[in-house]
């Protein structure tokens, strides 16, 4: 089919990236033909690629199951003196192109729009941001983090944020989510809440679901499309919803902290709705009398919310969501697991687990100080 449509190309790594997308494609691009590169997340593969050819909005659909995060010692080392290279002769745009060029031609797009600055093919469309048009959507509670020059003075023994704070001095990514990149300056970004972004060197920033000027009929359409699984889940029946997370992020032979989990809720509740983390393939094992509905983990929790007000929601630990949640209509429990942190200091983990401290400043900065810590 030909068309005289200009072209915009989409990074799809996980549900919260393709529902915003969605609100991004009625409100600003459905008059771009679209194409959507469907990356890993964590330890899946391209697993979006079937909700991004349920919507119905993609003319084409890329896939690829390299995760860049897992490659060996060997790879990495390889890339990163490629990185270094273009650096130094001051090409770093021309390295950028050369990794996009593994999956697209990137001339033929006008528009890019990619859900974080932490993924290395993400960083590489950033790095392009004053050749074409560059949005950054929002990856969740990372994207309110102070990004201080100092930071890795007191980091320099953990091998996660020394590769990111080299990769993202030469401009290319921000793998460790804690350092400035230079890039995002060219790039719009938006978030759910702008005034409370400390790191703003950005284009611009704008607010992230502004429905006023969107296409109510069309997001609507696309979402119903997308999500058909919603309708078998009885919102009815369940007493709580749980939200879990996946503890192994946080320290190795985390198998305690699980237990104390599944505890909780075995003593607490009888009906419960489990929505997985993306990342969460843990195998829970509840008390026979626990009644478990299981939603699809790749449905966002912001397509479903408004059928959770009355009910109690249960959080393993902090979550993205708490940006969407309004604390004056749902019932929120927040899970603290003691030791937890600790062990996340020892084991040198890449992803941080916060104190209680910490915990409650999160949720007093996000109107949300009536929500409950629970600690176990």
């Amino acid at each position: 089919m030909v068309t005289n449509k200009k072209k915009g190309i989409a990074v799809i790594y996980d549900p919260h990236n393709l529902y915003q997308f969605i609100w991004y494609y009625a409100t600003y691009g459905k008059e771009y033909e679209w194409t959507a590169l469907c990356l890993p997340n964590g330890y899946k593969g391209e697993y979006m690629s079937r909700f991004c050819e349920k919507s119905g909005i993609f003319e084409n659909i890329i896939r690829d199951e390299q995760v860049y995060l897992n490659a060996s010692i060997k790879t990495k080392a390889k890339e990163f003196l490629k990185m270094s290279f273009y650096a130094i002769t001051g090409r770093q745009s021309q390295y950028c192109k050369k990794l996009i060029s593994k999956y697209v031609n990137i001339e033929q797009y006008e528009i890019g729009v990619v859900l974080t600055d932490v993924g290395i093919v993400s960083g590489a469309f950033i790095g392009l941001g004053q050749e074409m048009q560059i949005v950054i959507l929002e990856d969740g509670m990372g994207d309110y983090a102070e990004r201080p020059k100092g930071y890795i003075r007191k980091h320099l023994f953990n091998p996660f944020d020394i590769q990111g704070y080299l990769v993202a001095k030469m401009g290319y990514a921000n793998p460790a989510h804690y350092y400035p990149l230079k890039t995002t300056k060219y790039c719009e970004k938006f978030c759910s809440n702008p005034e409370q972004m400390i790191y703003r060197a950005y284009k611009s920033i704008d607010v992230l679901y502004d429905f006023s000027e969107t296409d109510m009929e069309l997001f609507d359409g696309i979402v119903i499309k997308t999500y058909p699984e919603l309708s078998k889940i009885d919102f009815s029946k369940i007493e709580v919803m749980v939200f879990s997370n996946r503890l192994s992020d946080f320290g190795n032979d985390v198998e305690i902290y699980v237990k104390k989990f599944q505890e909780y809720v075995n003593y607490n509740y009888k009906k419960i709705l489990l929505k997985r983390h993306p990342r969460d393939e843990t195998k829970y094992e509840f008390a026979s009398n626990i009644e478990v509905q299981e939603i699809d983990n790749s449905i966002p929790a912001e397509v479903f919310l408004h059928l959770l007000k009355n009910k109690e929601i249960l959080f393993m630990y902090t979550s993205s969501i708490l940006l969407y949640i309004d604390n004056k209509n749902y019932d929120v429990s927040y899970l603290y697991f003691n030791g937890l942190f600790e062990k996340n200091i020892e084991d040198k983990t890449w992803l941080k687990y916060i104190t209680k401290e910490e915990m409650q400043k999160y949720l007093k900065r996000f109107d949300m100080n009536e929500s409950r810590i629970i600690e176990i």
